[in-house]
């Protein structure tokens, strides 16, 4: 496994543009934004990991254009997720994309366009996608589907500092989203329990996974055991049978009338 340190470079080139003509409020946000973009994708595709333990550390800007270098420290979640970035731009397809990344991607392109400048995404030296300030980030709605839903699952994770949550939908799917605080104590309070989340999805038409989540309630779903199902169903199946009895009297009653 590679644990060693990788470098991830945004750099801005062209038109004169360097640190010193910039806002420091600025690559400010650039930085939080290039960081944003790609640790979103890395909970997109790795719903399991605390995004605490990715760190992209800040590692330098120069000033000969503006370039802001970052170390990856996992580099199997990190490169990964850069990887799908750089595929979006060359390929100018952002559907896959969670919109958290594609609203640091737009503040990053949004940077191009005010200055007039040239972005460039780095890994290692080596330059893998290009944008500039006519780069338009605009997301497809054609390989997805959004609409009101209920998820049902297994809350197997629900907290953080930014408040998420993990359910097991089955042996083979978890989806993972980030929640609301008052929503995620409701969830927290119901580890390993079955709920149903209500919200607002959207998913990929082809595998009908969840793509993103907004959820909106919680819907508590009764834990109860074998016994206690089997003897609800006997008092339904009781009352069913007793309801058939008064029917058949009653109609042996009025043919005797």
């Amino acid at each position: 496994m590679d644990t060693g340190q990788h470098i991830i470079e945004l750099k801005f080139e062209g038109n004169g543009i360097k640190p010193s003509k910039v806002k420091a409020s600025e690559v400010a946000e650039l930085i939080a934004s290039f960081e944003g973009a790609i640790l979103a994708v890395v909970k997109q595709q790795n719903p399991e990991v605390n995004e605490a333990d990715v760190l992209i550390s800040f590692e330098e800007i120069r000033d000969q254009s503006l370039s802001i270098k970052c170390l990856s420290h996992i580099s199997k979640y990190v490169l990964p997720a850069y990887a799908v970035i750089a595929t979006s731009f060359t390929s100018d397809q952002y559907s896959n994309l969670p919109s958290s990344s594609v609203d640091n991607l737009k503040k990053i392109a949004k940077f191009s366009k005010r200055h007039e400048c040239e972005g460039v995404f780095i890994q290692d030296g080596e330059r893998i996608a290009t944008f500039n300030k006519d780069t338009e980030i605009v997301v497809k709605e054609a390989g997805t589907l959004r609409g009101d839903t209920t998820i049902y699952g297994t809350v197997l994770k629900a907290g953080g500092d930014t408040p998420r949550v993990t359910l097991k939908i089955d042996d083979d799917y978890t989806v993972s989203f980030e929640v609301k605080k008052d929503i995620v104590i409701k969830l927290a309070e119901n580890l390993y329990k079955e709920v149903g989340v209500k919200g607002n999805a959207k998913w990929d038409k082809r595998t009908y996974q969840v793509l993103e989540f907004r959820a909106e309630s919680v819907i508590y779903i009764e834990q109860v055991t074998i016994q206690d199902t089997f003897k609800q169903l006997g008092d339904l199946l009781s009352k069913t049978l007793h309801k058939v009895d008064d029917i058949n009297s009653l109609k042996s009653n009025q043919g005797h009338e």
